[in-house]
């Protein structure tokens, strides 16, 4: 899956979603991220808006 592809997958996933739907699309999204590219520390800026606490919490960024 492309980069762009995942974010536009996510971001899809959380319009309109309760807070249970948005919590498993995060941790989804946040697992794919770390299985594809690696380490969410290399994930856009632009989600942080989104999960950088819950990425932080997961433990799949260093402080």
């Amino acid at each position: 899956m492309t980069h762009d592809r995942l974010l536009q997958t996510f971001l899809d996933e959380i319009h309109d979603a309760d807070e249970a739907a948005f919590y498993q699309a995060a941790h989804s999204f946040l697992n794919l991220w770390d299985y594809e590219y690696g380490h969410a520390a290399n994930m856009p800026n632009e989600m942080n808006q989104y999960i950088g606490q819950l990425a932080y919490d997961s433990e799949l960024v260093e402080e």
